[in-house]
C-alpha cells in the first residue's frame, strides 16, 4: 500500500495551495476531497484580495499584507505550469467608506467625485449614500474558479494525487501521531495530515475543529444580448456599505453578497437576488439593463471568533488549515506558507499563537 508523506482533507483554494507548496517542498502529497476540487466555498467565492479592509481582524493583517504581497508572482507560477488563467486583476478597488473610517494601508487615496467619474464613468455616485467618503485602494481581485483550475492542474503537473467523491471521515493514529485518513471506502496512509475541509472540518474525527457555515448569495451578470462593444461597463472592483460589485475581464459582472446563517443549505433565494442587482444598479445605473447569467450560495468556513484555525492539534502530526471565512481566497498563499514551515519545522515570523487550533481544545 503506498504511504504518502501527506494527506490533505479538502480540495478548495486552501487545500489546493498547501498541496502544490508541499510538493514543491519534495512531499508526496494527496489530497481527498468529498467532491469535485474547486467546487465548494472555492467556487462560490468573489476573489476580492482585500487586504485594506478596515473590518479585517487585526490578528489577521499582517498575514492578509503578506498574502497580498505575494499575489502576483504566486498566481504567474501557478499559472505557468498550469497553462489555466485565473484572471488576476491589478486595477485596484474603490471603497465607499463611513466618513470617520478610512482604509488601513500604504497607497490608498480619497478621490472626489470628479475623479470617480474619470476612473469609472457608469459610476452614479450622486446615487451614493451621501455620508460617505470614496476611497481608492491598491487591492487585486482574482477569478476563483480559475485560480483553482491553475491550482489543480499545477498540482498534477507536479504530481500531487487525487481521491475525489469520498468524504473523510476520520483522522487515523499510530503510535501518538497522524497516520492517514479514513474514508467509507479506504484508509490512506501519511505521515501528516492537514485538515483543509472548510465548513466540513468538524465533521472529521477523533478532534473537534469548531467549523461552521455560512452562507453567501452571489450573482453574475452579462451584457444584455446584442451588446456587441468591447469596452467595460466597470474596470475596479467597487464596494459600498450594501453591495460589492467585482468586473472580470470576459466583461461578466459578480454581485454579492450575503451572510446567512442557514447551516448546509445552499438555495438561492429570488428575492435576495432580485436585491442584490437593485443595490448595484443604485450605484452602476446601466447594471440594471444587463442580464442575469448565474446566481449560486457558497459556504464560507467560519470558527466560533470567525478567525482561522491554523496550526498542528493536540495529536501531533494532524494540522488544522481551516475556518478562513470570508478571507480565504485572500489568505491562501501566506497560508501554504506557514503551514509548510509548520510541517517541516522551519521559522515562521508570525505570531499564530491567536489562530492556533488549542483556543478551541476540549
Amino acid at each position: 500500500m503506498k504511504v504518502w508523506d501527506a494527506a490533505i482533507v479538502g480540495g478548495g483554494v486552501i487545500g489546493l495551495s498547501l498541496a502544490w507548496r508541499l510538493k514543491h517542498e519534495g512531499f508526496s502529497v494527496l489530497v481527498v476531497d468529498k467532491g469535485e476540487p474547486g467546487r465548494e466555498a472555492s467556487y462560490a467565492a468573489g476573489g476580492m484580495i482585500a487586504h485594506c479592509d478596515l473590518h479585517l481582524p487585526d490578528v489577521l493583517r499582517p498575514l492578509a499584507f503578506a498574502s497580498a504581497a505575494m499575489y502576483r508572482e504566486w498566481v504567474r507560477a501557478v499559472e505557468d505550469e498550469s497553462g489555466e488563467s485565473a484572471d488576476l486583476r491589478h486595477h485596484g478597488a474603490i471603497a465607499f467608506l463611513p466618513e470617520d473610517e478610512r482604509p488601513v494601508c500604504e497607497g490608498a487615496r480619497n478621490i472626489n467625485p470628479d475623479e470617480i467619474a474619470r476612473l469609472e464613468p457608469a459610476l452614479a455616485y450622486p446615487s451614493i449614500e451621501q455620508r460617505t467618503r470614496a476611497w481608492w485602494v491598491p487591492e487585486s481581485s482574482v477569478d476563483p474558479r480559475g485560480l483553482c483550475r491553475s491550482l489543480i492542474g499545477a498540482a498534477k503537473h507536479r504530481g500531487v494525487d487525487f481521491v475525489t467523491g469520498s468524504a473523510v471521515l476520520a483522522v487515523e493514529a499510530a503510535n501518538g501521531r497522524a497516520a492517514g485518513v479514513k474514508t467509507a471506502h479506504s484508509s490512506y496512509p501519511a505521515g501528516v495530515v492537514v485538515n483543509c475541509a472548510g465548513a466540513w472540518a468538524s465533521q472529521i474525527t477523533p478532534l473537534w475543529l469548531p467549523t461552521h457555515p455560512v452562507k453567501g448569495q452571489m450573482v453574475c451578470v452579462v451584457p444584455a444580448p446584442g451588446d456587441r462593444g468591447e469596452d467595460f461597463l466597470v474596470r475596479h472592483v467597487i464596494r459600498t456599505p450594501e453591495i460589492y460589485i467585482i468586473p472580470r475581464s470576459d466583461r461578466r459582472i459578480l454581485l454579492g453578497a450575503t451572510v446567512e446563517d442557514t447551516g448546509f443549505d445552499k438555495r438561492t433565494d429570488a428575492d435576495t437576488i432580485e436585491t442584490l442587482c437593485r443595490a448595484a444598479a443604485k450605484v452602476v445605473p446601466k447594471i440594471g439593463e444587463m442580464r442575469i447569467h448565474d446566481a449560486w450560495a457558497g459556504l464560507r468556513p467560519a470558527s466560533p471568533d470567525k478567525l482561522p484555525i491554523l496550526g498542528e492539534t493536540a495529536l501531533p502530526g494532524y494540522f488544522a488549515a481551516t475556518g478562513h471565512y470570508r478571507d480565504g481566497i485572500m489568505l491562501a498563499p501566506i497560508t501554504a506558507e506557514v503551514v509548510t514551515k509548520m510541517i517541516t519545522g522551519s521559522d515562521i515570523k508570525f505570531d499564530l499563537q491567536p489562530i492556533s487550533p488549542s483556543r478551541f481544545a476540549r
